[in-house]
């Protein structure tokens, strides 16, 4: 029985199976090089933005600072310069955070949009 039934089920297994399992195979390892991609550039952003924290760290301490002691103004004028320098260090990083973690640009950016679509078969 096993004479008889094994060529069959090995020939079964070469035409059926084996270009299945292959195709599966190449699936994964595509969607691990993608998943790879996308941490690499995650990890790219990441040390980007955290280059330009320290740049903006660095300026909110050393202009408002520099003007405030080294310019001939009244102390007024200082106070505002100060509260105008504070004002745009707090709401240039705000508006920079809010555009990278907006919703549509993560859809964007994971294709999940894509996904989305042609699951819904548009």
């Amino acid at each position: 029985m096993n004479k008889l039934f094994g060529p069959i089920l090995q020939m079964v297994y070469r035409a059926l199976v084996a270009p299945s399992l292959q195709r599966a195979k190449l699936r994964a390892v595509m969607y691990y090089l993608e998943t790879i991609r996308s941490v690499r550039q995650a990890v790219m952003t990441l040390g980007v933005l955290a280059l330009c924290m320290a740049m903006m760290a660095g300026g909110a301490v050393l202009i408002p600072l520099s003007l405030c002691l080294f310019m001939p103004w009244q102390p007024q004028t200082k106070a505002l310069v100060a509260c105008a320098f504070g004002v745009l260090y707090v709401a240039v990083p705000v508006v920079v955070v809010t555009v990278l973690m907006s919703e549509k640009r993560w859809m964007r950016m994971t294709r999940a949009d894509d996904m989305v679509r042609n699951v819904l078969g548009k």
